[in-house]
């Protein structure tokens, strides 16, 4: 007992200061991004928000996607949906289709109908693999089985281990600061809505309504600026893919449900190859596939992203999503935003 006594006060500390939120998950925080979207695991909080709120919100309309889904503001998709509908962000960093898979399939065993969806789906998710061995990114075991808890509490007990990933978790301000020199993320804490599980960022949106040169600084623009990707010689979409994407589309069937796919743009990345869109827009319908990713005017203007990780700014979002219902409600396959100007 004398022996094991060290390793049973170091769980005990692991319990008690659970430096990563995974024991008591951060649902909503004043910092925002620091400690939500850089040292905690944002696929956790998603689920987390679902089951502390949804006995007071009744959510029936999701947002699925990676931290790229994020700015599609719940305001911005409202009017398109019934009064009634009540929305949840269920984004994950790094989000998979079999991430996406889980977290629809976890609502419906909670006796959840998805109502609505907005899938938001980069390029490069389709070729994408759970990273179920990082602790910022692997599932939250509610949605993968609940055996998986022993794995998910090994795996962050043995990160726990590790003093520069506690002090990140613990001091993620200090994190953050190196994030920010980098411009990989913003100097800004967003603002948060915890029951739409929502971030946002209020003061820079202001400054880039009114003077956006005044955010858009040339020292910002320089860490905006990335190494150029190769175009992507070979389509994503293979058999596997294809059987994600068609399980996807069984769920939401099953749910009758009203939904919309949009793939957004990313600056320097390549755009969804033509083979890809036409295998989405076969199994999803031509009305329900939005693809932004080739659009020049967003794709080459670095003002059109927050940061070095190209996530679109608001306004830019909320554009996509009215085109994106607007080509939807005229059968039209076109871009009527970018076609007007």
């Amino acid at each position: 007992m004398l022996a094991a006594l060290p390793v049973f006060l170091f769980m005990a500390l692991y319990v008690i200061v659970d430096p990563f939120h995974i024991i008591h998950p951060v649902t909503t925080d004043a910092q925002g991004r620091d400690s939500v979207m850089v040292s905690n695991n944002a696929g956790f909080t998603s689920i987390e928000t679902y089951l502390l709120h949804d006995d007071q919100y009744h959510y029936d309309s999701f947002i699925f996607g990676s931290s790229m889904s994020q700015n599609f503001k719940a305001s911005y998709w409202k009017p398109y949906l019934d009064s009634t509908a009540s929305i949840l962000h269920l984004d994950a960093s790094m989000e998979t289709l079999t991430g996406i898979i889980n977290k629809m399939r976890f609502l419906n065993r909670h006796g959840t109908t998805i109502k609505n969806a907005l899938i938001v789906i980069e390029a490069e998710m389709l070729g994408r693999r759970p990273l179920d061995d990082d602790i910022l990114h692997t599932q939250h075991p509610a949605t993968t089985g609940a055996l998986n808890w022993i794995n998910v509490h090994a795996r962050f007990f043995n990160a726990f281990r590790n003093i520069d990933l506690v002090k990140q978790a613990l001091l993620p301000s200090q994190h953050s600061n190196g994030l920010q020199q980098e411009g990989i993320i913003n100097d800004i804490a967003p603002n948060r809505v915890d029951h739409l599980n929502e971030m946002y960022y209020a003061e820079i949106d202001s400054i880039i309504a009114v003077n956006p040169s005044k955010f858009f600084t040339p020292e910002r623009l320089a860490k905006h600026k990335r190494a150029t990707l190769p175009a992507a010689s070979q389509p994503a979409i293979d058999e596997a893919v294809e059987a994600q994407l068609m399980t996807i589309k069984h769920i939401l069937d099953e749910n009758h449900s009203r939904y919309i796919i949009i793939i957004p743009p990313r600056a320097t990345y390549p755009q969804l190859k033509w083979h890809d869109l036409w295998v989405m827009r076969a199994i999803f319908g031509e009305d329900k596939v939005h693809d932004f990713s080739g659009v020049p005017e967003l794709v080459n203007d670095q003002r059109a992203y927050y940061d070095k990780a190209a996530h679109l700014i608001s306004a830019k979002c909320k554009l996509l999503l009215d085109s994106a219902y607007y080509e939807q409600r005229h059968h039209s396959i076109n871009n009527p935003y970018y076609k007007r100007h």
